[in-house]
Order: C-alpha cells, then structure tokens, then sequence
C-alpha cells in the first residue's frame, strides 16, 4: 500500500467465497485436528485451493513461535475410487479362493493383490481373481486399486482356508407309526463339528427342528419330506445339504429283485437289508421262511410273497422265481471282418454269467456281449451258466488285411518345377485328389506341377472282402520363387575398382569371373581394364535347391574421372529415365549435386553417390521446362572436378 509508511506491511484482505474462509479453506466438510495437524474431511468442488497451516510452539504454556507453510491441493472431479472386500473369507470345500472387488467404481485401471502367502502372486488387471493357497490356514489378503493422477484404494480381509469339511446325514425309519432317525455325517478335516440345525419338513408343525446331533422324529403325515441340515465346525466352516425322505403310512420292503430266473438244480439266495420280523409264503421249498435270507428252490415258477413287521409298521412285497430245467446258448453264426475291427459278440442265452475265450489267445471282458478286436482268424467260445446249469458254443472269425496305401515321401520343389509322385498300394482301386494340375491321375506315378504348397492324397479300395479305404497323403512343399537383383547398370572408369550388389537369395556365382575379385560373394570388386567399352555381368542366386538369376551392365569410361549428366528426364512413373541424377565416373565422394528451376530457386540436393531429383518440390510436381544442374566431387587421386549444364524435363 502506497499509502504505508515504509516500515509497516499493508496486507489487503482476501474475499472468500460462499462455504469458504479463513478458518475453512476447503469449505465446512474439511477439518484440521489441532494437536494432530491432520486434515481429513470430504473434498469440496473440483478447483485449485491454497490452505496456509499455522503451526504455534509453546512453552511452559507460553507460545514462543509461530511457523506457517502453504499448500496448493487440486481436486479433481472423478469417478469415486474404492477397493472393498468382505470382512472375512472362509473356504471350507477347496484350498481354491475366490476373490472380488466388491466396488462398482469404473475409474479403476489397475488391480494390485496381495493373498498373504507371496509378495509376487499379483493379477495387475483382474478384480475377480481365484488363487490356490498352498496349505490351510489363516491369511491376510489385500487389493490395492489405482486410478488416474495417482488415486489410490485400498481394503484387506481375514482368510481361513480349511479344505476337507463336507456335509452329510443318513436317515433309518420304516414307517409313520415309528419315530425316524436322524444320523449326521459330516466330515471335517480341521476342526470340530460342533453345532447342528435340523429342519425335518414336517410344514403342518412348528416344532420339527432339532439342535441335537442325533435326534430322531415322529411325522404327522406321510408324505415326502425335504429334511435340511445346517452344520458347521470350530473353525468356521458352515455348510447345508438337503435330502428328501419318503415317509410312508407302509414301510416299503427292499426286495434285492423282483423277478429272476435259476436252473431247476439251484438254490437261491433272497437278502432282506431291513430289520424285523419276516414271513415268506408258500412255505415249501424254502429254508429260512421266517427271516430276511431265506433260502429257496423251486421246481416250477413260484411267486413268493414276504410280509415284514418293523415295531408294529407292516408291509408286503412279491416276487417271481422262474425255473429252467437246463440253458442253452448260441454263439452266433461266423463272420468276416476287416483286421482289427471292433466287434460286438451276440450270443443268444438266458444264461447270467458268460465267460469268454478266443483261439488266439485275446482277453476277452467276462460279459454276455463283449466287444473284441481279432487280428487274426480264431474261434470265440462262449460258455453260459445259470447257476449250476451250463452251456457251450462257438463261432469262427476270419479276418481280412485292410488294403494299403503310401502316397510317397514329402518333397520339396521350386516354384513352376514338375516332379512324379512315387506311390504304392495293396488294392484293387485308387484314387487321387486333388487332380488340378495333375497329369496321369490313373496312375501311380503322376505328373504334378502346383503353384502352391499343396497336399495330395491317395484313396485306396479292396474287393478282397474288406470293404475299407484307407489314405495317405504327401505333401509337394513350393518354394516361391526367387527374386535375385543383380542391382542397377553403373559407369566406371578403366582400371577404377567399382563395387556390384546383388539381393535376394543366400549364394551368389557372377560371371564373367574377369576383373572381379572374388565372383561368389554377393558384393564382388569389379575392376575393368579398359579393353572394353561395357561388361555384361550374370550373377546366379541360390536358396536351397532354388536359384534365380539377373543381369547387370558395367559401362567403361575410357578417359578420366568426371562427372556425366543426363540432359533430360521423364519422371512418368514407367521406370525409365524416371529420376535425375549425375554419373560420378572415378569419384570418391560427392560434394553436391544441385538442381535449380528457371529463378534460380534451388528444388533439389544430394551429397549421396546414386540418388537424384524424381520431378517434386515442396510436395508438388515441377512443370516440364529447362532446369539448371550443377555438381561437385572429389576423385580417387583427391583432385576436385566441377561440371554445370542444364537438363529438360520432359512430361
């Protein structure tokens, strides 16, 4: 303030805005603890805010000094960024955890976790992971989420791990007249099972549960009821498994079956699992007649009835014994079949038990169709039974070779070569495919010329009696062909040493071998002793079996180092006289090459031995007219040439 005296300091007051002030700067949503100095609270609009802290040093409860610091804090406006996991994870069936950031935030861009078991099992991009814990136990967990400009979430969580609990319960009852019981069988590795919940779905009662370990019920009505368990252990783990469970007004007797077949000469064995009092009828031919393991042995089809009383809950069930006086089996009749086939025996029998045997030695399953596969000729027997009762039969397999086929050995070609597939077959018919490009396709020793590596296969046939084809394929590998540069026509002077370039394949051979220093590499050193105006060099590449070949022209100057410029050019696109650019004859190096248009506007310049001006300035194509070149080198021996002159464009 001007007005001031020179010794005091004029501050000019701040204007706040509305929710804000001195004692607020970030608005009345943000706090600073005073004995803490730590700032907490909800951020207010996203901007730019300056908060000055002053921070005040005491003494004997005297303040002796007094520090301020300024902050500049931005708040962005973004999507709120959140980790958040349960409180707890308890995995009870697997060592297996699944984990989920239970945040719906959509600014999140990475995921960083952590199980508690290795600082690197981390998944940067997921935030539903599945992790495989290495042993049981409890784990800390942690997921560290990152947003843009730096934002960070992060939130942990308790993990047991105790693999092995699984839930269960059996039930033993008859009937409604008697109470059911109630069995539970869960298994826990871990831990202890300690607390059971049991609902026995009874609906029409209020009182059919149970805390109890092994409770039992009387149901009020029968019916078919969803009994529930919920179990848990001392380490946590909970589980429910459901079950239904028929209560009748009857019990249901568990007949083993309910019609069978012996042989007159049998006894058979009929076993009851329940317990009670048992009754069978009729009461001949049969020992036990009052227990749940009777004995019998009919002479004729007998139905037997049985009547079982379970603590006053009766019930009744039947069936039949049908009786044979022997059994009898046929094997089938003889067949045929291609050499290792699969083949399903169908004997006809009312036999029970089959056993198997095969005249070359094959181990058969020891059932009544059983699936084999004969190599070779043999006789399959089969031997039924009916308890005692037996009988024998056996039927011939003859086998047939599969017809044979080899398409040839897998070759590789150069692109447009012919070659003869060389096959063989034990058949009577063949066939190839594909026949594009192929001459004599009747025969085994076809013409084939593709363009493109292609796969052929031979179809073989037999009409000895196994009707199967059988395949094989050869593949034709093409290489495509070579493209072999020996690089562009050049100038040089006489007994001036001039470097060739040739591309394209992996060994080259230049010929004429003269004035060349080694004619296999593919940058030779041509030094031509002026005996001619022009060399014509050949050179052969070769990749593999494949080769290629190119021509260039060595001009030779017969006078001294210079440099040539054409006088005209057509840069039309047709890739001649495209480009305009010196002949630097003996050079070592070039200065410059130089092209100006008719106002003396320089369009183009070079310093490099081969390039030139293709027609463009400044991204536009030049008109035709006269165009000034001039140009600058140094020779072998280190002398200076110049040359200038013009050059026409011709479009």
């Amino acid at each position: 303030n001007a007005a001031a005296p020179p010794d005091q300091l004029s501050l000019i007051p701040l204007t706040y805005n509305a929710a804000y002030s001195g004692s607020s700067p970030l608005g009345d949503l943000v706090k600073i603890d005073a004995q803490t100095g730590i700032i907490s609270g909800i951020g207010p609009n996203p901007g730019t805010y300056v908060v000055s802290v002053c921070i005040t040093e005491w003494r004997n409860r005297k303040p002796i000094n007094e520090h301020r610091k300024d902050f500049i804090l931005e708040v962005q406006s973004c999507d709120y960024l959140d980790a958040d996991l349960p409180d707890q994870i308890i995995e009870c069936k697997t060592l297996a955890v699944k984990f989920e950031n239970q945040s719906s935030s959509s600014s999140i861009l990475r995921y960083e976790w952590s199980f508690g078991d290795s600082l690197v099992n981390k998944f940067p991009q997921a935030g539903t992971v599945v992790h495989n814990y290495p042993a049981a136990g409890v784990y800390t967990a942690r997921l560290t989420v990152f947003g843009p400009k730096g934002c960070v979430g992060t939130d942990s969580t308790r993990v047991s791990v105790f693999p092995g609990f699984q839930a269960g319960f059996t039930t033993n009852g008859t009937c409604i007249q008697n109470p059911y019981l109630f069995r539970d069988t869960t298994r826990s590795v871990h831990g202890t099972v300690n607390a059971w919940k049991w609902d026995f779905g009874e609906d029409s009662s209020l009182s059919d549960t149970s805390l109890l370990k092994l409770p039992s019920y009387s149901y009020l009505s029968a019916a078919t009821k969803l009994v529930q368990l919920v179990v848990s252990d001392s380490r946590g783990c909970r589980d429910t498994v459901r079950k239904n469970l028929v209560v009748s007004n009857t019990p249901t007797v568990p007949l083993p079956f309910k019609d069978t077949l012996i042989c007159s000469i049998d006894t058979l064995p009929i076993h009851i699992t329940n317990t009670g009092q048992f009754q069978w009828q009729p009461a001949y031919n049969i020992l036990g007649a009052t227990t749940a393991s009777p004995k019998v042995f009919p002479q004729k089809d007998t139905w037997y009835s049985v009547v079982m009383d379970d603590k006053g809950c009766k019930g009744s069930d039947s069936l039949l014994v049908r009786v044979l006086p022997f059994v009898s089996v046929d094997a089938g009749k003889d067949t045929v079949i291609c050499a290792g086939d699969p083949l399903r025996l169908n004997p006809t029998s009312v036999g029970l038990q089959f056993q198997w045997t095969s005249s070359a030695g094959e181990t058969i399953a020891p059932e009544k169709n059983p699936v084999v596969r004969p190599n070779q000729a043999a006789w399959y027997t089969v031997i039924a039974n009916l308890g005692k009762c037996q009988d024998k039969d056996s039927l011939w397999v003859n086998t047939l070779p599969y017809p044979q086929a080899y398409a040839g050995r897998d070759t590789m070609v150069c692109s447009a070569t012919r070659i003869n597939l060389e096959a063989s077959l034990r058949g009577t018919r063949f066939a190839w495919s594909p026949t594009n490009a192929m001459l004599n396709a009747n025969s085994l020793r076809p013409v084939v010329a593709p363009s493109k590596t292609t796969t052929y296969v031979l179809s073989v046939q037999d009409s000895l009696g196994c009707p199967k084809t059988v395949r094989d394929s050869v593949t034709i590998v093409v290489v495509p062909p070579l493209l072999v540069s020996a690089g562009p026509d050049s100038f040089v002077v006489k007994n001036q040493p001039v470097q060739l370039n040739a591309s394209g394949a992996e060994t080259y051979l230049w010929s004429p071998a003269k004035g060349l220093n080694d004619p296999t590499l593919p940058n030779p050193i041509a030094t031509p002793d002026g005996t001619q105006d022009s060399i014509r060099y050949r050179v052969v590449g070769s990749t593999g079996i494949c080769s290629a070949s190119d021509e260039m022209v060595l001009y030779v100057f017969q006078g001294g180092a210079t440099i040539l410029i054409p006088s005209a050019f057509s840069p039309n696109g047709d890739g001649l006289n495209d480009v305009l650019r010196p002949i630097a004859l003996g050079l070592s190096s070039l200065d410059y090459f130089r092209v100006y248009n008719r106002w003396g506007n320089l369009v183009f310049e070079t310093k490099q031995i081969g390039q030139g001006w293709n027609g463009w300035f400044k991204g536009e194509k030049q008109g035709p007219g006269t165009y000034v070149v001039e140009a600058q080198g140094i020779d072998m021996e280190g002398k200076r040439l110049y040359t200038k002159g013009t050059a026409v464009l011709v479009r």
